[in-house]
């Protein structure tokens, strides 16, 4: 039945001429009843029946046999009617008793019974396989337990003082390339039932085993989840893994097996909150391993269950309407155009003097976001970064560092480069072929305390093309601003739908109605859609109170599939910023791949609808754009070989200047050769992002004298001729006479 269980059941017949007598027998074998080498077996009969007139007197018996230097005692035969009438019942023990000896260590000795009846119609049932030790690690001093030899499943079960735990282990062994650390290779974590690759108890005296794999477990969490971890949210936590520490497979001891697809074993680490660790490792101590005597070297496998008993089929997701979408009434001035732009804008001519003078800062970078700090300071984030110095001569030296994050702090005209520990990464890369790139940020206050929160993405290259590389998964995190090298806190974004979160953040004071806007982008290689989420109140690490936007069915939905697309034609970085009561969308268009056009958007909410003045939609050509041919690096001044690119075009609100704005995005170069005559080294120039200024103007329908045509049919009231300005078709008419 388990470890400490075992029964056999079935009918007897003695047959007298035509009579009989026929009776029900049981044997149900217990262990651990009390701190002895024992297995105690209870012999019972009930169930009496007869035919005719039977001879009573006809003897039955029972005796028990063991092998391996092991005593059996408690055998007794009878007349049927003295087991059917004495005082003592229909019942006898047997015992089997496995002595310690000569044994050392745990003092393991298997056995096996079995029980003989003195009478031919039975059949000697099977040997039964038993094992008894005097492990003091696992409860009682000495025991035994029935071992066949096969992994015992420790059945879990998904009750609420541990979910987290249950949950955690769920997606280790379900969707272990979801979890933390990442890998190279595909991961495959055991333990599983339909593995068929169980854990292994791992026990050592001095526990040095066990705290290596623990150590290794809690580096993995400061480095995937942030160095306070266990204090980033309302509530401790603590560091979970998977496998457990108490296994051959944890973090150390299992990275030197082998597992059945590529050669390696895997592990998982996710911190969860403290009383559900405490709780779900003393239900594996106390409920499992003492219970069943499991000792240094046992095999057991994790079923997860439901506390009814069914299995456990994972977290689901949060779904159903959060609230509905509450537009307001769009301002009098609800059409906004860009005009007059004008290149080389500051402070492109800051950061061009900064790459050509430092001596291991900043030399060129791309993402080119900016928030401001409460001391002042503008802080501009970077994803792939090249660190000085450069030559004499101005090319880049072909031992220069290329890191995938950094930090550029501006006071005045003076920047200073913020990289991680050793130069390296904000964010270090996560696994071989794998790294983080950033997204859009902003400054908030956790705990009373300034904090910095920033969107990174973990991509991986599963090609040897120039562009076979894929977003993993995105996560925010938390930085502390008196220390920017690394983030306190890192809090993944577990997403259903491969959404890019983070491509633009808008903060509850710009949004001005108390929710911080996430938007992200999705998939697609051309005509990318726009999605929206939304979470109350500035801190955007509380994935679980996010809510997403639903915009055809008017609705901020609880699960991030059931988000729809807000708009199309936008890039995989882009800004939405309010201006004079409206909010502007200013994105590279991806209606064609590598576009040189920057379109701008307009809508009276955070959320949309967005719409655009139809052949005047346009804020400015970038000259290295394509999509065919591709441009020269022109703003570089030197001669370049049409190889250049231009992308991810946002604002920057710091910069603004009443309604003078500044927007930067990136250009770069096919080219990426790592040679003297490769683009990056001979022209650092190119890998810079540049700066235009342009003016944005705020008018009515009737001024701007063209058709806004929007995606999504808007539900505010526009003012004046509110009533006249329905959409028709998607297309917004100016009828105000």
């Amino acid at each position: 039945m388990d470890r400490t269980h075992w029964c056999a059941v079935g009918d007897v017949l003695f047959l007298d001429g035509d009579d009989s007598i026929r009776f029900r027998l049981t044997a149900l074998g217990t262990t651990g009843v009390e701190s002895t080498r024992n297995v105690d077996v209870w012999i019972q009969m009930d169930n009496w029946r007869t035919t005719g007139s039977p001879n009573w007197d006809q003897r039955f018996g029972v005796k028990g046999e063991c092998s391996s230097n092991c005593s059996a005692t408690g055998a007794r035969t009878d007349t049927l009617n003295k087991w059917r009438d004495s005082p003592s019942g229909s019942n006898q023990w047997l015992t089997f008793s496995s002595p310690e000896g000569s044994l050392t260590g745990d003092k393991v000795a298997r056995h096996t019974f079995d029980i003989e009846y003195t009478a031919r119609e039975i059949n000697k049932i099977e040997k039964v396989p038993f094992r008894c030790d005097s492990a003091h690690y696992v409860g009682k001093w000495q025991g035994c337990v029935f071992d066949d030899g096969q992994p015992v499943t420790y059945t879990f079960d998904s009750r609420p003082q541990w979910e987290e735990q249950t949950k955690h282990i769920w997606r280790a062994q379900n969707t272990p390339d979801d979890t933390e650390p990442s890998s190279a290779h595909k991961k495959y974590i055991p333990g599983s039932p339909k593995s068929k690759d169980p854990l292994t108890r791992l026990y050592t005296k001095d526990g040095k085993k066990n705290a290596a794999n623990r150590r290794k477990s809690v580096r993995q969490c400061v480095k995937f989840f942030g160095a306070d971890y266990a204090t980033a949210l309302d509530y401790p936590r603590e560091c979970d893994e998977y496998p457990y520490a108490s296994t051959y497979e944890g973090s150390v001891e299992g990275a030197s097996k082998q597992s059945p697809n590529d050669g390696f074993r895997h592990f998982s680490v996710e911190p969860i909150r403290d009383s559900h660790n405490g709780d779900a490792g003393r239900d594996l101590e106390n409920s499992f391993y003492k219970v069943n005597r499991m000792l240094d070297g046992d095999k057991f496998y994790v079923h997860l269950v439901t506390p009814a008993g069914g299995d456990y089929e994972g977290p689901g997701r949060p779904a159903g309407v959060a609230a509905p979408v509450s537009y307001s009434q769009c301002p009098a001035n609800s059409v906004v155009e860009a005009k007059q732009a004008e290149p080389k804008a500051y402070p492109e001519a800051v950061f061009n003097k900064y790459a050509e003078t430092t001596r291991d800062g900043w030399t060129g970078g791309d993402s080119t976001y900016s928030v401001t700090l409460g001391d002042g300071r503008r802080l501009w984030l970077f994803s792939d970064t090249f660190l000085g110095p450069l030559n004499d001569n101005g090319t880049r030296p072909l031992t220069a560092p290329l890191i995938n994050s950094t930090f550029v702090a501006q006071v005045g005209d003076n920047l200073t480069t913020i990289t991680g520990p050793d130069k390296q990464a904000i964010m270090p890369q996560p696994a071989s072929g794998h790294w983080y790139w950033l997204g859009d940020g902003l400054v908030t206050t956790i705990g009373g305390k300034e904090r910095l929160q920033v969107v990174f993405h973990e991509w991986y290259k599963y090609g040897p093309g120039q562009w076979e590389f894929k977003i993993k998964r995105s996560m925010v995190a938390t930085f502390d601003t008196s220390d920017l090298t690394k983030p306190a806190s890192i809090q993944p974004l577990r997403s259903g739908t491969g959404i890019q979160w983070g491509s633009a953040v808008m903060s509850a004071e710009q949004s001005g109605d108390g929710y911080t806007y996430i938007y992200g982008v999705d998939s697609k290689a051309v005509n990318k859609g726009m999605r929206i989420a939304r979470v109350k109140g500035t801190n955007i690490a509380q994935p679980e109170k996010w809510q997403y936007l639903n915009s055809n069915r008017s609705s901020w939905m609880y699960g991030e599939t059931e988000g729809d697309t807000a708009l199309t034609g936008i890039s995989n970085e882009y800004s939405v910023t309010p201006f004079k009561g409206n909010f502007v969308v200013i994105s590279q268009d991806s209606t064609q791949a590598f576009s040189g056009k920057v379109r701008l958007w307009f809508g009276c909410d955070p959320f949309g609808a967005f719409g655009h003045l139809d052949g005047n939609d346009e804020v400015y050509r970038m000259p290295e754009g394509g999509p065919v041919p591709f441009g020269d690096c022109v703003a570089a001044d030197k001669e370049e070989d049409g190889k250049c690119f231009s992308y991810n075009a946002h604002v920057h609100p710091s910069l603004a200047s009443g309604s003078r704005w500044i927007m930067s995005y990136n250009v770069n170069n096919f080219d990426n050769s790592v040679s003297s005559s490769g683009a990056h080294y001979r022209d650092p120039t190119i890998y810079r992002p540049r700066f235009v200024s342009f003016t944005l103007t705020a008018k009515s329908l009737r001024e701007a004298r063209s058709k806004v045509t929007y995606e999504t049919q808007p539900k505010q009231t526009r003012t004046p001729c509110r009533e006249q300005q329905r959409p028709v078709a998607g297309v917004l008419t100016n009828p105000c006479p």
